[in-house]
């Protein structure tokens, strides 16, 4: 009995197989990236946070100097100083807060169009998958209805025809 015939988009089907596989794997790199870049904002607002919290310790201590009359006009000076340094400090904190939430919006945005496209692409390969399904059973269909002829003519007779399916005498 010779072979069923192969599947003719089975290059196609394998090919879309490489496609699901190919954008799995990019979405797994977006996933990655979407999770660094909220470890990097954490970290990022921590430090700014470590930092505000640290600038209140001082500036508490300094107005507890000054309120005791410990202060110099020298201190009070440097008070400002340092105000100023901690306020370029400060705006420099917060632009490496708002750097690392865009990156993260960023890697978020990168993560759905990977998540779109493993979509579209499962579904390119399912509408081959359900070809091959329909294909695969209209073969059966027609070996099965083969069969049955072959039978019906070994038993004597076309299916539907008056004596069908009654042995030969």
């Amino acid at each position: 009995m010779p072979s069923p015939p192969k599947y003719p988009l089975e290059p196609l089907l394998e090919h879309r197989e490489r496609l699901v596989e190919d954008a799995e794997a990019a979405l797994a790199r977006a996933v990655s990236a979407r999770e660094a870049a909220e470890r990097a904002e954490a970290a990022a607002v921590a430090a700014r946070d470590v930092a505000v919290a640290h600038a209140s310790q001082v500036r508490a201590a300094e107005a507890a100097r000054v309120e005791r009359g410990e202060a110099r006009a020298a201190d009070l000076a440097q008070a400002g100083d340092w105000e100023r340094a901690e306020a370029a400090r400060m705006v420099e904190l917060g632009r490496r807060v708002e750097d690392a939430r865009t990156q993260l919006r960023g890697a978020r945005e990168a993560e759905a169009r990977a998540r779109t496209d493993l979509a579209a692409k499962k579904a390119d390969h399912d509408v081959v998958v359900k070809d091959q399904a329909k294909f695969t059973d209209a073969r059966r269909r027609a070996a099965e209805s083969r069969e049955e002829e072959e039978a019906a003519e070994a038993w004597g007779g076309r299916p539907g025809a008056a004596g069908a399916g009654r042995q030969p005498s």
